[in-house]
């Protein structure tokens, strides 16, 4: 898995009250890098992960634990906000060595505490992450606890299918549509296909040159001078 990072979300049915609540993360999903614009800014490269929480103490209606996420931009930039929250997560500051590649999948199955509000439009929103008392720890999730890892997804129509790309499609297929568009619209998913594409035609070729290749050297059988074409059958 090669999720390293070197905003808003909400529950998509019933809306995670206001307020400080436990959580876990149960979900990584990188969704690749999309060109946006920002108000007036110019456009630009953005590649955004998502994170997704489950609510041990608070219960749908379905009987379900409470799920909400927040989108990133994966950079462990200073002032990026995935920075400031990893760090109040884990309350400590990233070490030289974790800032130049933090896996993500270390995250998997940690409880924190969020602050959640609403928007005016009544969607709840991650405000702060913060460390819980006594202590960031690794424990079991209702939900199964995936990351999805958009390198191993490319793989599969780039022309490199294997075990973990197919892997990687199984996890695709359960995560939410407005975030299967997104990673379907990534310039890595545009790549993968553009790879795949040139492969194809590259095998095409290559059939194409080995026939070729084998008219050229095929030789045309002439009977020796010392044939004797009277000899009866």
């Amino acid at each position: 898995m090669g999720l390293l990072a070197s905003s808003s979300g909400g529950g998509d049915f019933e809306a995670v009250p206001v307020g400080t609540h436990r959580a876990i993360c149960y979900k990584l999903a990188d969704a690749g890098t999309r060109e946006e614009k920002f108000k007036d800014e110019d456009a630009k490269k953005r590649h955004t992960v998502f994170i997704f929480f489950e609510l041990p103490d608070l219960r749908t209606g379905k009987d379900q634990p409470f799920s909400i996420f927040k989108q990133y931009t994966l950079s462990l930039n200073e002032n990026s906000a995935l920075h400031k929250d990893l760090k109040s997560w884990r309350g400590k500051s990233f070490t030289e060595e974790e800032l130049r590649g933090f896996d993500l999948n270390n995250i998997l199955g940690v409880t924190c505490d969020i602050e959640v509000e609403h928007t005016a439009g009544g969607r709840a929103k991650i405000v702060s992450i913060f460390k819980p008392d006594g202590g960031a720890k690794k424990v079991a999730t209702v939900n199964d606890q995936v990351a999805f890892d958009l390198d191993d997804y490319c793989q599969e129509f780039s022309g490199h299918s294997n075990e973990k790309s197919k892997l990687a499609c199984d996890v695709f297929a359960d995560l939410p549509t407005f975030l299967c568009e997104m990673i379907d619209g990534s310039f890595e998913i545009a790549a993968a296909y553009a790879k795949g594409r040139k492969a194809e035609s590259a095998e095409a070729k290559g059939g194409l040159a080995a026939m070729s290749s084998a008219k050229a050297t095929a030789k045309t059988v002439v009977p020796d001078d010392d044939f004797n074409d009277d000899i009866p059958f």
